[in-house]
């Protein structure tokens, strides 16, 4: 990962001097710094918000959580440029993004701890599915297509042809990039069927974006749950204006700035 990244995920907004850090710590990278300014080019509710402003202003006039939550994504996504075969790259990250917002919306919702990490915590928790289709396309295209049968759990047949889950590269890949413990932990704990705490809010935020069709889902659907329904309305103004929001990173992640 790239050194801009441990500054990110070092930031906390409740901490003094978070508007001042933040601003520094983008502009350890000219093009993450070029990309937050044209964030406002893209549809959704940073139109006109961010536009010929100083990071400075745009904080001000937007706030920490969406900036932060903006240059995380930029900086995960280009140190991760991989080429798929086996599922949309896009669609990959269009998932993720839509699990990092609602993570962080119930993790502040229900004041867990550690909920500043909570955006991160969705951007990470599938990267290991991104390394399987680098390693072993092939392998991986066949093991998707007994996936989308949807007679056998998705983990069982991972493990199976691989030995492991796209999970558990996520874990290891998340320690060996020394991301911080209480993020490794959120991951981990979904192996390990916990329900509560941040790990509880990136479970339910996961299975809320699939509900809402933000990635491939077997079997019957599961409908959205009341509480991330009434924070999605609340936030987002429905699983639609949360689609605009999410396209409206992906742009300022992969459009070029001029």
């Amino acid at each position: 990962m790239p050194a801009v990244m441990y500054e990110l995920l070092g930031l906390s907004e409740s901490a003094p001097g978070a508007m001042a850090a933040l601003p520094a710590a983008i502009r350890l990278d000219a093009d993450l710094e070029r990309r937050l300014r044209d964030v406002s080019r893209a549809d959704g509710p940073w139109r006109e918000r961010t536009e010929h402003r100083t990071l400075e202003a745009a904080l001000a006039e937007i706030g920490f959580r969406r900036v932060h939550s903006a240059a995380l994504v930029v900086t995960t996504m280009r140190a991760l440029p991989i080429e798929t075969e086996v599922f949309d790259y896009l669609d990959f990250w269009r998932y993720s993004i839509a699990v990092s917002f609602v993570t962080a919306t119930l993790a502040y919702a229900r004041r867990v701890e550690e909920r500043e990490l909570a955006f991160a915590a969705g951007l990470f928790h599938d990267v290991g599915r991104l390394i399987l289709e680098e390693d072993d396309p092939h392998g991986l295209a066949l093991v998707r297509t007994i996936q989308l049968r949807g007679d056998i759990p998705w983990h069982e047949v991972e493990r199976s042809a691989f030995g492991y889950t796209a999970l558990d590269l996520s874990v290891a890949l998340s320690r060996a990039w020394r991301l911080p413990a209480s993020l490794v932990d959120a991951i981990a704990g979904l192996g390990q069927g916990k329900r509560s705490g941040l790990t509880g809010a990136l479970r339910d935020a996961a299975l809320a974006a699939r509900a809402m069709q933000f990635a491939t889902s077997t079997g019957r659907r599961q409908a959205v749950g009341p509480e991330v329904a009434a924070l999605v309305e609340r936030y987002y103004q429905g699983a639609e204006g949360l689609r605009r929001r999410v396209n409206a990173l992906l742009e300022s992640a992969t459009v070029a700035p001029d």
